[in-house]
């Protein structure tokens, strides 16, 4: 079943600048904690937050690079590299990420959100779905981004 589709550049564009705003403050949060903390799960079994940021970035890149692929697939050797663990990198690795898929929309008729585009394993969606898909993935690791932020800046009272 394909994503729904957005097919308004400037509501993504609002989106995306939404994320810029919200990811600026996480990784404001972020400089404040020790190492330990930005490496701890805070939930046994789950990704640690410098884990969470670098797979945001890493997602991201990787869904523009399905778009641009269209109406192919994208070769394996077209896999973007995941950032390191560290958060000046991942910061830069949002930043870029994120500039690339606001030129991309910027560079393009808004009709190209209806072009098809080949997305994982998801199969045959849009453009405007892969972005759809790609907002509602940030938005997704946000809500567990900031949970475990404010349990790491809660001093625990036991």
């Amino acid at each position: 079943m394909p994503y729904p589709t957005l097919e308004s550049r400037p509501d993504i564009l609002k989106m995306l600048d939404e994320i810029t705003e919200s990811r600026k403050a996480i990784l404001a949060r972020c400089t404040r904690l020790t190492a330990a903390q930005l490496n701890d799960p805070v939930y046994a079994g789950t990704w640690p937050l410098l884990k969470i940021l670098a797979h945001l970035a890493w997602a991201e890149a990787w869904m523009l690079a399905w778009i641009k692929a269209r109406p192919g697939q994208l070769p394996q050797e077209g896999r973007p590299p995941e950032p390191p663990l560290d958060l000046a990198a991942i910061g830069t690795g949002l930043d870029e990420a994120h500039a690339a898929v606001i030129a991309f929309l910027k560079a393009n008729p808004e009709g190209v959100l209806r072009e098809k585009c080949v997305y994982s394993r998801k199969g045959d969606q849009t453009v405007g779905g892969v972005l759809f898909h790609l907002i509602e993935h940030e938005i997704h690791h946000r809500a567990f981004l900031t949970n475990k932020l404010a349990k790491l800046e809660t001093p625990d009272v036991g």
